[in-house]
Order: C-alpha cells, then structure tokens, then sequence
C-alpha cells in the first residue's frame, strides 16, 4: 500500500510538472506574439496600437524575455510619432528604459536617443538654443557613460555639430553688439566662444571681431595678437588677408603660417564644404543642418523588429 502512495504521488507530481512546462511554453508564446504583432503596429505607424500592444505585455507578464524590448519600443513609439509632446514622452521612457535596465545593450541607444529629442527640435541659431544645450548635456552624458558604445562616434559627430549651432547663437549678438560700437560685450560673447567651442569652424571670424574689438577699445597689443593667430593658423581665411594688413598698419611682425594648420585647411578645401558649409545650407533652408536620423536601433529596422536578439533582453 506505501509503494502504491508513493507511485501516485509521484505521477501526480509528474503530471503537475508537465501543466507547468506546457503553462510556460504556453506563456512564452503569447508573450512573442504581442510583441510581434506590437512590432508590426509600429512599423505601419500604428502607434497607439503598438504602444497599447507592449504595454499589455508588460503588464500581463512582467518577467517576460521581452520585457526590456517592450519598454524600449514604447520609447521609440513615440519617438517615430514626432512632435514635442511626443518628443518628451520619448525622452522620459528612454530615461525609465535606463533606470530599469541599466546594463541593457539597448541602454547606449537610449541615451543617444534622449539627445536625439531634443536633436530633432532644434531651432535656428538665431533663435532659442534650449534644445541644442539640451542636446549637448545629453550627448556629453553619452559619450561619458558609454565610452565602449558602437554608437560613440556618431556621438561625438552629433556633438560636434550641435555646438556649431551653439557657438553661432552666441557669434550672432557678437555681431549686433559690434554695430552698436558695445566692445567690451562682444569682446566677453567672442571670448566665450573661443573657450567653449575652439573647434568651431567660424573661428577665423571670432578672432577677427576680437582683434577689431580690442583695437577699438585701445588695446594693440591684444588685437596683434588675434590678427596674428589668423595669419599664423588660418592661412587660407578670407580675413588672413586683411588681418596681415592690420598687423602692418600696427607695424607688427606678419607670422609665417602653421604648415599643419596649412595642409588642414587645404585638406578641407579639397574635401567637402565641411561643417559650416553643410550646417550653412540647412540653414537656408530654415533648419540647422543637422541630421535627424541616427544609427541607434530602432523598430524600424530589419523590418520592423529591433536588431538585437531577443534572448539578449535578460
């Protein structure tokens, strides 16, 4: 009779064993197919649909393998949906994307994505620069958090063109304060420029205004100094000229160019307009030149999946 117990007890764990692996296997295929069926809303620009679909995976099964691509797919929704309010509401389920799955392989592309909002709303540099400060914090805080990222070079490239927009919202008042005869306001917007921004590629221009400034104000010796780093650094400037006549006109020495500084600027001719030049042109165009589009994963990608294995969410 004991051995009798035992057996049925044993087969009736058994049998409870299998319900609970069919449950699972069960319970992974639904999960898959919300996702699925999520992922497809969004490629269509469904949204709301796919917003809705992933949110009610979360929910339903919250220790789901999807569950990191769930939450990063709301993001992206609406992302993809544009528009500031949607924009923010981006940015904040990025951020919870983060906080929840830090070491995620999808956390990078979020944080280039939070940058990307506000990338996205940039306005002219004569305009609000909110959004391009914005867009330099959080491109600062990506390149700094993820130095390892596959992404740090478009980073870097984003960065580099967001604060060509910041250095000419400040060259900008540069210029009006000049025509008003307010040197020592321009002199303080060119000096900032040249400590925050030394590779903006308008350079040639701020250290011109400065010289002119510093002239203006009866200060020589300063001015020779600034038309002498043109001549010395920017030998191909369309100013380099009119600089070596004001250091003649001072009766200052007129430096011989930099030879590295020479081969750059002839490197950037025989290469594309370069940054300004492009920046320049979105510029006429009523943007800021900057490309909206980024090589972070996304819904849209590889049909419409995110390009990452799902096994890889955990």
């Amino acid at each position: 009779m004991r051995k009798c117990f035992v057996l049925a007890l044993l087969l009736a764990l058994s049998s409870c064993g299998k319900k609970v692996q069919v449950a699972q296997s069960e319970l992974t295929e639904r999960d898959r197919d919300l996702y699925q069926d999520a992922m497809k809303s969004l490629e269509k620009s469904r949204f709301t649909t796919g917003r809705l679909l992933l949110q009610n995976l979360m929910q339903s099964y919250p220790d789901s393998e999807f569950a990191p691509q769930a939450k990063y797919g709301v993001a992206e929704s609406f992302y993809y949906e544009s528009g500031h309010a949607n924009l923010l509401s981006a940015e904040s389920e990025y951020r919870n994307f983060i906080t929840f799955f830090p070491l995620d392989p999808l956390a990078d592309d979020a944080q280039l994505k939070i940058a990307m909002t506000h990338i996205k709303q940039l306005q002219r540099p004569d305009r609000d620069d909110t959004q391009a400060r914005l867009a330099e914090y959080e491109l600062t805080a990506m390149i700094n958090n993820y130095p390892d990222s596959p992404l740090l070079n478009e980073a870097k490239e984003k960065l580099r063109y967001v604060q060509e927009v910041l250095a000419e919202s400040i060259f900008g008042p540069a210029k009006q304060y000049y025509v008003r005869h307010a040197y020592p306001a321009v002199i303080d917007r060119c000096d900032e420029i040249t400590k925050k921004y030394p590779d903006f590629t308008g350079m040639d221009r701020v250290l011109f205004l400065l010289a002119e400034s510093k002239r203006k104000v009866d200060l020589p010796q300063e001015s020779v100094n600034y038309y002498a780093q043109i001549v010395r650094d920017y030998p191909l400037s369309d100013l380099a000229k009119e600089s070596k006549q004001r250091l003649n006109a001072l009766k200052a020495p007129v430096p011989d160019p930099n030879p590295i500084a020479l081969n750059r600027a002839r490197q950037a001719q025989v290469e594309s307009k370069g940054v300004l030049g492009w920046l320049s042109l979105g510029m006429l165009k009523g943007g800021t030149g900057i490309s909206t589009e980024t090589g972070a994963a996304s819904v849209r990608d590889k049909g419409g999946l995110l390009s990452i294995d799902p096994g890889k969410a955990q």
